[in-house]
């Protein structure tokens, strides 16, 4: 493959996310809590500068993908590491599905134009729209802006 590539069919960054889940960590209780808010965080941050990557150029430059999509794995691994029991199944969810696409990515070694065939691929971004993915990301948002303090 070449320095760049090309946006990801179907999706921005393809990354999945807890639309709405960014705010202040004035409202946690405890400190596994606490853990799991900065790791919330850090999952849509993360989101967000993939996301911006996608935004700023037509060619990505792979080293930049690499990158951005390691952190968001270890991300991910965070979160579902830390995710309270009342949103641990929600978090696995979207931390597997997450990761799937990550895989996906890798697998195509980043080449936007292989993972365009990648049937994998097809079937996870597919599985994107599912409505208990959907229903996990609200419950995380909803948990997170009930427990983390965020508005």
């Amino acid at each position: 493959m070449g320095s760049g590539s090309r946006s990801p069919p179907g999706r921005s960054s393809g990354l999945v996310g807890l639309g709405g889940c960014s705010g202040d960590d004035d409202g946690g209780g405890t400190a596994a809590t606490a853990d799991f808010c900065t790791n919330v965080e850090t999952f849509e941050a993360l989101q967000a500068e993939g996301d911006a990557l996608f935004e700023s150029t037509e060619e990505v430059p792979v080293e930049q993908l690499r990158d951005v999509f390691t952190r968001f794995r270890d991300a991910v691994e965070a979160l579902m590491d830390t995710a309270p029991e009342a949103v641990a199944a929600d978090a696995e969810l979207v931390g597997t599905t997450t990761a799937a696409l990550i895989d996906a990515y890798e697998r195509a070694d980043f080449d936007f134009v292989v993972l365009a065939t990648d049937p994998q691929y097809a079937e996870v971004l597919a599985g994107l729209d599912d409505d208990q993915i959907t229903e996990a990301n609200d419950r995380l948002a909803v948990y997170f802006r009930e427990e983390c303090g965020s508005t």
